[in-house]
Formats: structure tokens, sequence, C-alpha cells
């Protein structure tokens, strides 16, 4: 995970009261996250990219873009 991509995840974890992950990601890495945990991180994500990661066309703008790469590193970690 790229140092801006591990920014924004745990800018966002901390921002929605998931700092414990945090936790887990540093010490052990993504992969050590049981399902619960990547199901959790995803609901947020996606919520978020909904939210804020879409212009008014429906393609992502660069937040969604940003959001797009951490679904998929999170994915890969189930």
């Amino acid at each position: 995970m790229k140092a801006m991509e591990k920014h924004l995840l745990y800018y966002v974890l901390g921002s929605h009261r998931r700092a414990h992950y945090i936790e887990i990601i540093e010490t052990q890495g993504e992969d050590a996250l049981d399902p619960e945990a990547v199901e959790d991180i995803l609901d947020i994500l996606l919520s978020l990219f909904l939210d804020i990661g879409l212009k008014e066309n429906h393609e992502p703008n660069q937040i969604g873009l940003d959001l797009e790469d951490l679904i998929d590193i999170i994915n890969d970690a189930e």
C-alpha cells in the first residue's frame, strides 16, 4: 500500500471510529484483517465512494479513484 493510500485509509478509519483496524494494518498488514473487518471497511469505503467519489456524470472524481484503489487493496486482503 502506498503512503498516500495508507494516509487516506487511516483518515477514513479514524473518522469512522474504526481506529482499531489501523493497529492491525500497521503491525501485521492488511492481509491480517479478518473477514468481518474486511467487510466493515469495504462498507465504509463504498458508502464514502457513493457519497463523495462521483462527478455529476457519475464518473469517479479523484477521491473516487483513490477510494477505488483502497477498495481493491482491502478486497485483496480477504
